[in-house]
């Protein structure tokens, strides 16, 4: 074990003083914690001004980065789990011989080595090995009907259905939760056991359930789903963290049944009952709306409430309040403190009930990482109040941490689990400089202030705690910013004051809230009066964040440092902040700084398109979205459209985008008025900027609710539009030409798809074809046209048989077909039509993402989840 120790002067292992580093490695049975502060006068008034130095003794900090060490080692390489297992074993033997013979900083070194082996072994059973029977291994990625038998783990979940959309195309409802643990799957007349954790969604309202009921289940099982797109957000990776491999759908309530109650003394059942019981006291004693609310900000139940209001917390930088973490649990735990001293309890009696409480409200809030950490610095808290000892420090902290790992190592690349340490980390390391801070004013100001009134004074305090406050917030959003631009990318600076303003609402929501679930059984009318309090807060809460959420500035969208500066900084402040030693002075550190900045920005800087054209099908399941990187270096959009939700489709597209770097698209192109051809647009339009969107000439002339929220949010935009129709050219830069083939500028008679744009784009000899849902007549009369022989043709109308495949085969003779659809969009008949024709063809539902780049080595193509489809060679140069 090692220990980090401060100062210039150390100990070592055999007694003797010498200088050295502020860094040594010794056993840690044989170090005294030094609880004394270097530099520190004996003379009260000078010892004020003296500047406070952490405690360097913090040998679970090393621990922890060791086993941090392995747990990113086994993910980034997956070391087989014989592998860890004889690095441990080896380690340990060879620490056991070292100690024996007294080399004891070398046996730290190997002890060091041997955590970060059981670390590794640790998150590799949680990560990568599942039993046989594991439900996930009978998932496949196409839903197929199946039913199992599962223990309820939670009570039923009800998650609101959205709010109004005029671009959803599938009516979304009310839908419930619930997750099982499965226990056996049935096969034909006969049960086979099973296993495995899985997610149960049910349509409508599920009611009579309860954690612990064995439950029979009819549903639709599939595999969890993976990123399709680049920079998407990997579901799969997500719910594999939780050991889940797959989800099961039932579209009717009537399809669980109950097989078993189950046992009534259980505490998951008790715990579950609570939560419960709490909703139902705040749905009663608040507005509905607020209540929802209530139940995220105290009971940590995020299913409450909508995904748009979630939105508006993130673009202002405090979506932290919605999440139960060391804010929510330390006021409550203060609160509680102070009411029960109040009542003339005795001190350390009180810190017991705090503690007790605390871990109660863990448990209540489902037990999550943020709440685990401040759970455990809550108890650190109590334990040294109670004992007597020092304040918590990065020991505690590492502890929480080294506890969240053990309870699932995979919680490490967790944004919600990193940020939430560091923030915390940051206000330990800062903590001495703001005492330091508060501490230097002198005698004479003191006795000054003291003459003053009773109102100045207060006036003075208040000001002192606004001003911590805001400095308090200001370093938590510089420390947060990188991960937060990178993972959410959103840059937020109405966060540095709606953290200092929203502190009071918050701390009188939370207080008042729970008074509402304490006083609701026993004393309602009391509760009625905490219930308006509560009411009111949240009301002030989320009104702040909407009004901020709508100022101008108030927030950036943003494609975010990589993750290789995201290392390098917090590494960076990470050692500065472990090691004084090396740090150097001030302004160097902000010189380091904006270089390290600078270099985040030379990638985007000196991305070049030139000479080379990159399209890129996005995978949106049943629509379109086809990004096109110009040689020019200008950014086209062909269509932006979903049949699906349409908030996780723009999530998807603009995290594609992002991932390009791209922050401006230069056009828009939308083929034809078919809501999933354009959808996204209007949410797109608020995350980036766009020069200009092209349209048919019979575009609006379709009227739906749709397109009326389609032309007004490009009118709020402020983004001309303007029609194209055949004979119309694109500038795409040297040697790329585009060609609009297709309608007639009074467009032709039919439906919408018949008028669908064909844009037809060449260059350096290769050409591509996007043709929209182009049907008949509109169809007709492009193959009456000369034949445009292409390499690369995106199937009309998501491969359906309507787009005619033989004739389009035939008249454009294509040798790649992408399919833009899901896994039940298109048609096999389509399938075997193109590639009876010679062409290859792939789905986006199934492959992902599929990216065609162009230059002058030749066509390259790749599929996001399956890497090289098949490279060509270059054309043959013209005699």
């Amino acid at each position: 074990m090692v220990a980090l120790m401060g100062g210039t002067r150390v100990r070592s292992t055999f007694g003797e003083a010498r200088s050295g580093p502020c860094f040594r490695l010794t056993p840690l049975w044989k170090v005294r914690p030094e609880w004394t502060m270097s530099g520190m006068s004996e003379d009260p008034t000078q010892r004020k001004t003296e500047r406070p130095q952490a405690v360097r003794y913090q040998p679970l900090v090393i621990v922890l980065v060791a086993v941090c060490a392995g747990i990113v080692a086994d993910r980034t390489w997956g070391v087989p789990v014989g592998v860890w297992s004889g690095v441990a074993g080896a380690t340990w033997v060879g620490w056991a011989t070292l100690w024996q013979r007294g080399s004891d900083r070398t046996a730290g070194l190997v002890l060091l080595a041997s955590v970060a082996a059981c670390g590794g072994l640790w998150h590799h059973v949680q990560w990568s090995l599942f039993i046989r029977d594991d439900l996930g291994c009978y998932a496949r990625r196409e839903r197929q009907p199946v039913c199992v038998e599962a223990i309820a783990l939670s009570g039923p979940r009800r998650v609101p259905a959205p709010e109004f959309n005029p671009m959803r195309i599938i009516p979304a409802f009310d839908h419930t939760r619930v997750e099982l643990e499965v226990t056996a799957i049935r096969d034909r007349a006969r049960w086979r056991p099973a296993a495995g954790r899985v997610r149960l969604t049910v349509d409508g309202h599920l009611l009579g359930v309860r954690a612990g009921d064995r439950l029979r289940v009819f549903g639709q099982l599939a595999a969890t789903r993976r990123a399709r797109n680049p920079g998407d957000f990997d579901s799969a990776a997500h719910h594999r963290a939780d050991r889940r491999l797959s989800r099961v759908g039932s579209e009717y309530p009537e399809c669980i049944r109950v097989a078993r109650r189950g046992n009534p003394l259980s505490p998951r059942r008790w715990i579950e009952d609570a939560r419960t019981a709490g909703r139902t006291l705040l749905r009663r004693h608040l507005d509905e709306r607020q209540a929802a609310l209530a139940a995220t900000v105290l009971l940590g139940a995020r299913e409450d409430i909508t995904d748009k209001r979630v939105q508006a917390f993130m673009e202002t930088g405090t979506v932290h309040l919605l999440a139960i973490s060391g804010l929510h649990v330390g006021i409550v735990a203060g609160a509680l403190f102070l009411g029960l001293r109040l009542a003339f309890m005795p001190r350390r009696h009180a810190v017991v009930c705090v503690a007790v409480a605390a871990v109660l409200y863990a448990l209540l809030a489902d037990a999550r990482p943020p709440a685990i950490r401040a759970t455990i610095l809550v108890l650190a808290f109590c334990a040294s109040t109670y004992l007597g000892r020092p304040r918590p420090t990065f020991n505690s902290l590492a502890a929480a941490a080294l506890v969240v790992l053990a309870l699932n190592p995979a919680d490490l690349f967790r944004t919600g689990v990193q940020l939430s340490f560091v923030c915390v980390a940051g206000l330990m390391w800062f903590a001495p400089h703001w005492s330091a801070m508060g501490s230097r004013e002198d005698v004479i100001h003191r006795l000054l202030r003291e003459q003053q009134t009773w109102a100045s004074r207060i006036a003075w305090i208040c000001w002192r705690a606004v001003r911590r406050l805001t400095l308090v917030g200001a370093v938590m959003w510089l420390l947060t910013l990188p991960l937060v631009m990178a993972r959410f990318h959103v840059f937020t600076p109405a966060g540095v004051v709606l953290n200092t303003v929203l502190w009071l609402p918050v701390a009188f929501a939370l207080v008042s809230g729970f008074g509402v679930l304490v006083f609701g059984w026993i004393l309602p009318p009391l509760a009625a009066v905490f219930g308006g309090c509560c009411n009111g807060s949240l009301w002030l809460l989320e009104s702040s964040v909407q009004w901020a959420r709508e100022l101008p500035g108030s927030h950036f969208w943003v494609p975010g440092p990589a993750e290789w500066w995201l290392l390098g900084f917090y590494g960076g402040v990470g050692l500065l902040a472990a090691f004084p030693a090396i740090r150097p002075p001030r302004r160097w550190c902000l010189a380091v700084l904006a270089g390290w900045i600078a270099v985040g920005f030379i990638p985007s800087v000196c991305r070049s398109h030139a000479g080379r054209l990159e399209c890129t099908f996005l995978s949106v399941g049943h629509g379109c979205a086809t990004l096109l990187e110009l040689p020019s270096g200008q950014a086209m959009l062909y269509d932006a459209g979903c049949f699906a939700s349409p908030e996780i489709g723009v999530r998807s597209v603009a995290a594609s985008l992002w991932s390009r770097g791209i922050t401006h698209l230069d056009a828009v192109v939308l083929s034809h008025a078919d809501a999933d051809h354009y959808n996204l647009l209007p949410e797109l339009l608020e995350r980036f900027s766009v020069g200009v969107v092209y349209v048919s000439p019979v575009m609006f002339e379709y009227e739906s609710r749709a397109i009326v929220a389609l032309r007004e949010a490009i009118r709020e935009a402020d983004v001309p539009v303007r029609e194209i129709s055949a004979g119309d050219r694109l500038r795409g830069g040297e040697g790329c030409r585009m060609e609009v083939l297709h309608p007639p500028c009074r467009g032709v008679i039919g439906e919408d798809n018949a008028n669908s744009i064909v844009l037809a784009i060449e260059h350096r000899g290769r050409r591509l074809l996007l043709p929209g849902d182009l049907e008949a007549p509109g169809l007709d009369d492009v193959l009456a046209e000369e034949p445009w022989d292409c390499d690369v043709l995106l199937a009309p109308h998501h491969g359906s048989r309507n787009s005619n495949p033989p004739g389009l085969a035939i008249w454009c003779r294509p040798e790649w077909v992408v399919i833009s659809g899901s896994l039940h969009s298109y048609q096999p008949g389509t399938v075997e039509t193109y590639r009876a024709a010679g062409a290859q063809v792939y789905v986006t539902g199934e492959v992902g993402a599929i990216r065609c780049v162009l230059d002058a080595t030749g066509l390259r193509t790749e599929g996001l989840l399956q890497r090289g489809i098949e490279p060509r060679d270059a054309p043959d140069s013209p005699d």
